[in-house]
């Protein structure tokens, strides 16, 4: 965070608002429009390095623009494109240019060969978000042998003989598989990131964005109660309500904080560790109690297509598993502490152990 965030959250917002958004539930894709506008202004690369043609921000000021832009629904590849695309091809030295690039993990099973100048790529990647509307898809590989970090392939999906899946996740938007053949390679090259590395940048801003999420469900849910009246009286009025509002209240903060605290670490990799996979714990568990307490108090209206607030239950239920699931960073923090010697004191409190520590192995979510 810094003297920025506030600046870019509002700013965010004010293109959101002036472009609009379309709350029906599921939608037909992206916001084509709405990305254009972002795009345009540079919200789409802020936290990339300035010598990759970003804005250099840090993680948190990025954020900002990822979970203003899920708080009002907008349905863009702001984690994929920027957070993660952008920034890993940056890491490996290359300047992406593509107009929308989404990001995959490759496993052993994909392979990049020569053929006379070019370069080409073979495999299947899984769980692809924004698949059909992406040009270039950025796969994070394991390194060459003897390397340590990754291997990086800038893999073109346009005039590639690539197959893509038609599923789409709970909220509209493509969420695909994806089989590779001699696909060309704009670029291939070395990054220092390691594949857990990229895993916990990717939980981080998922479970930012669900939280992000869940505080637009309390909105909507609160403003509803107050202004939708039975029996004579508002339903923020009747203490069953008022109970469930309590709980929506309680869990939406718990999600905020422990999401506000990985941010502030996430440049201790120690730390840092720790308080993502706990963040991801906290905002998986809490996404279905959140969805629930929304659609109980809003009752039918709440489950029709025009209404935004199924927009918001869709991006929970989708997004609390994405980059792992709730029982994966729950085995992460306890393989932790069992394995790798981490005092339980040091992962309630959030401080550093006293001790070194060697990292556990890459455990892939899949």
């Amino acid at each position: 965070m810094s003297e920025f965030t506030t600046e870019l959250a509002e700013t965010t917002a004010a293109i959101i608002e002036h472009v609009g958004v379309d709350p029906e539930t599921p939608a037909e894709g992206m916001s084509g429009a709405l990305w254009t506008h972002l795009a345009d202004g540079g919200f789409v690369t802020v936290g990339v390095p300035e010598a990759a043609g970003g804005g250099g921000a840090a993680l948190g000021d990025a954020l900002a623009v990822v979970t203003t832009a899920a708080r009002h629904g907008a349905l863009v590849p702001l984690v994929e494109h920027g957070i993660l695309a952008a920034w890993l091809a940056a890491t490996a030295g290359h300047v992406l240019t593509s107009e929308i690039a989404t990001v995959a993990e490759g496993d052993a099973h994909c392979s990049i060969h020569r053929h006379g100048d070019t370069l080409l790529f073979d495999g299947a990647v899984t769980g692809v978000p924004y698949a059909a509307d992406a040009d270039t898809l950025v796969v994070i590989l394991p390194p060459e042998p003897g390397a340590d970090g990754s291997s990086v392939a800038v893999v073109a999906m346009s005039g590639s003989d690539a197959e893509i899946s038609a599923e789409t996740d709970l909220t509209g938007v493509s969420y695909a598989d994806i089989v590779f053949r001699d696909a060309p390679v704009a670029f291939h090259g070395s990054s220092p990131v390691s594949l857990t590395g990229f895993l916990h940048r990717g939980a981080l801003a998922y479970a930012a964005s669900t939280a992000a999420a869940a505080a637009a469900v309390q909105d909507h849910t609160v403003r509803y109660a107050s202004e939708r009246t039975q029996f004579g009286r508002p339903l923020a009025k009747f203490q069953a309500v008022q109970q469930q509002l309590a709980q929506l209240a309680a869990r939406t903060t718990m999600m905020e904080i422990a999401v506000d605290s990985a941010i502030a670490t996430y440049a201790d990799p120690e730390i840092g560790r720790l308080t993502t996979a706990a963040a991801k714990v906290v905002t998986a568990m809490s996404a279905h109690s959140v969805a629930a307490a929304g659609h109980q108090i809003h009752g039918a209206i709440g489950t029709t297509s025009e209404h935004s607030l199924g927009r918001f239950t869709t991006a929970l239920w989708s997004w609390r598993d994405r980059f792992g699931s709730e029982q994966f960073w729950a085995e992460d923090l306890a393989s932790r502490i069992l394995d790798d010697g981490i005092d339980v004191w040091d992962v309630v409190t959030g401080t550093r152990s006293e001790h070194d520590t060697a990292p556990t192995t890459h455990r892939s979510p899949a």
